[in-house]
């Protein structure tokens, strides 16, 4: 019997051994096919989600820490792959705030920067970011610390923080790190040094990041390179180049499914193969681009595609359908820069709230430390809450001051002084309803400068933002405090004349080409003529309607370049009604000075 009993026992030990083992390989199979999934996860889509089904299928032998690692990818599935923000963003939160080391919850406080920047919850986003971004020392494997800070890089370029971006790509660039951190981290150091103007290395070593990107089978990184390097050639005059470098590529581009870049490289190259003068290829990208819908809303590619068919449909005098493209250029436009707009907001109140913290935790150790020298000291005790309070009273001021200029920048051109497109926009239309109701005229004159580019190209970006704060000054004094002078565009202003019918913005429009003219720009340190094309249109002709007002004034711009350049043109009643039947070509009443 006790030899019965003992050999029972023999086959138990046996069998928790044999479990064990089986145990032990299954969670090492399973490590294995984590590893290789996060791997591929940006440079091999259809293996990527493979594998994902693979491990769902074998969940039953993973860890509660390999499952948590498998939910990262996940989410990162439901951002990237599959579009569905808002559930990638739920899973990555359960993550960031239950995970448990800190490499999971860095990755997924990283990743819900990048998802929350998709559906417009920025603030969010850098809250996640900052808390990811303190506790990146704690991150032991080198290529996870990588990643986050690699996402730091390109958020804070989006954000137009690019000196943060580029500190934050070089931090990783300078930490000897893999194929793919390496990539994302030249491709942000990239766009960061052509945004801050600072000297970029020649062609030679940006083809040798996108090379080495593609051999990692990093395409997207590499494609955005290839975005950024094709725009700086096509600001070089280097159009050919650019247009051959895009559309070599654009296989490959539609293979990531990667809907921000594809809108990238379709809106660049609509715009180049327009200034080529191929309508019809520029439209077919244009239309490609804005085609992506939702996936891109707000973008500035999608800004870019609805001004080039703007352009196209202008060109070829289909005027219901160039109105009805300025509108959703326009729309976009001021959905775009809203974004800018929210994006700079949330950096600012994301930064006020760390550095809140930040003196919130110093003065509570101040206190304490206080506490612990001398609970009896009294007075020492009311002198601390004395500065303490007066720090209160101080900081709430520097935040009611903030808020003031955060508003004052959200409707304010920072080179000349002038409102905003945004501010315009918005000042302008309700103008026009006051108008409307008060049955009172109003116009609207639009006017952009003469080759300004080649003052940009010959005398130096310096001369042209000292001629564009001329402009605004000469302009602004030809105004009323009721009038709203805006600059709505790189050399493009406009203004909004309440009270004041055709002939009379004519008038105004008038003054102030002939003063453009009188501007001394030896104050600059070169001597060139300042002259200006307007459009001006009228409630009389076009309605109270802004997005009209606008388009009729810009037809007129068009037409006085057209008629060669410095000079007014009016939309009369005549084109007016011309416009309204379709029938035939506008009647332009043109001032010629």
């Amino acid at each position: 019997m006790d030899f019965v009993r003992g050999l029972a026992g023999v086959f138990l030990c046996v069998a928790v051994l044999l479990c064990g083992s089986a145990h032990a390989g299954n969670s090492t199979a399973f490590d294995e096919l984590l590893s290789v999934a996060d791997q591929s996860r940006s440079s091999d889509p259809e293996k990527f989600s493979a594998l994902l089904k693979e491990m769902d299928a074998r969940r039953s032998t993973a860890s509660k820490h390999q499952l948590q690692k498998l939910g990262y990818l996940h989410a990162y599935e439901a951002v990237v792959y599959r579009q569905d923000v808002e559930e990638g963003i739920r899973q990555a939160k359960k993550l960031a705030d239950e995970g448990f080391d800190p490499a999971i919850r860095f990755r997924a406080g990283a990743l819900i920067a990048n998802a929350t920047a998709i559906n417009r919850d920025f603030t969010t986003g850098l809250r996640y970011l900052e808390k990811a971004l303190s506790m990146r020392g704690d991150v032991k494997d080198k290529d996870i610390r990588h990643d986050g800070i690699g996402s730091a890089a390109m958020i804070y370029n989006e954000m137009g923080q690019y000196a943060l971006g580029l500190r934050y790509a070089e931090e990783i660039l300078r930490d000897s790190p893999s194929s793919r951190a390496w990539c994302g981290a030249s491709h942000a150091r990239f766009a960061s040094q052509l945004a801050l103007g600072k000297s970029i290395s020649g062609d030679d070593e940006v083809r040798k990041i996108i090379a080495r990107c593609t051999a990692g089978k990093e395409l997207i990184g590499a494609n955005l390179v290839r975005a950024n390097l094709a725009r700086k050639w096509a600001k070089s005059d280097r159009v050919f180049e650019a247009v051959t470098l895009l559309e070599s590529s654009l296989a490959e581009v539609e293979a990531t499914r990667y809907p921000w870049l594809i809108a990238e490289f379709r809106s660049i190259l609509a715009d180049l193969k327009l200034s080529s003068g191929d309508a019809k290829a520029a439209e077919d990208h244009a239309n490609q681009t804005v085609a992506l819908g939702k996936q891109v809303a707000s973008s500035a590619a999608v800004v870019s595609a609805y001004h080039t068919l703007y352009k196209i449909a202008s060109a070829r005098e289909k005027s219901t359908s160039a109105l009805e493209l300025y509108k959703r250029y326009a729309e976009s436009q001021m959905a775009h820069q809203s974004d800018v707009k929210a994006r700079e907001l949330a950096y600012e109140i994301v930064r006020h709230e760390t550095q809140q913290k930040t003196k919130e935790i110093e003065l509570l150790q101040a206190q304490q430390r206080l506490e612990r020298e001398n609970t009896q000291k009294a007075q020492l005790t009311t002198l601390f809450l004395a500065i303490l309070l007066a720090g209160a009273v101080f900081w709430a001021f520097q935040v009611k001051r903030h808020q003031h200029q955060l508003k004052k920048l959200a409707q304010t051109d920072s080179l000349t002084g002038l409102g905003n497109r945004h501010f315009f926009t918005q000042k302008s239309e309700r103008a026009l309803v006051e108008a409307a109701r008060a049955g009172e005229p109003a116009s609207l004159v639009m006017f952009d400068l003469d080759h300004f580019k080649a003052i940009n190209d010959t005398y130096g970006h310096g001369a042209g933002d000292w001629v564009l704060k001329q402009v605004g000054k000469t302009c602004a004094s030809h105004c009323r405090k009721i009038d709203y002078l805006g600059r709505i565009g790189g050399e493009e202003f406009a203004v909004l004349l309440s009270g004041i019918d055709l002939p009379g913005a004519e008038r105004l429009a008038e003054s102030c080409r002939a003063q453009l003219a009188q501007i001394d720009t030896r104050e600059c340190g070169y001597s060139f003529v300042v002259t200006g094309s307007f459009g001006v249109s009228s409630t009389a002709q076009s309605g109270y309607d802004l997005s009209r007002l606008l388009s009729h004034a810009d037809q007129m711009l068009y037409r006085a370049k057209n008629e060669g350049r410095n000079r007014v043109c009016a939309y009369t009643a005549e084109a007016a009604a011309d416009h309204r039947s379709m029938r035939r070509a506008p009647s332009l009443s043109v001032v010629n000075r």
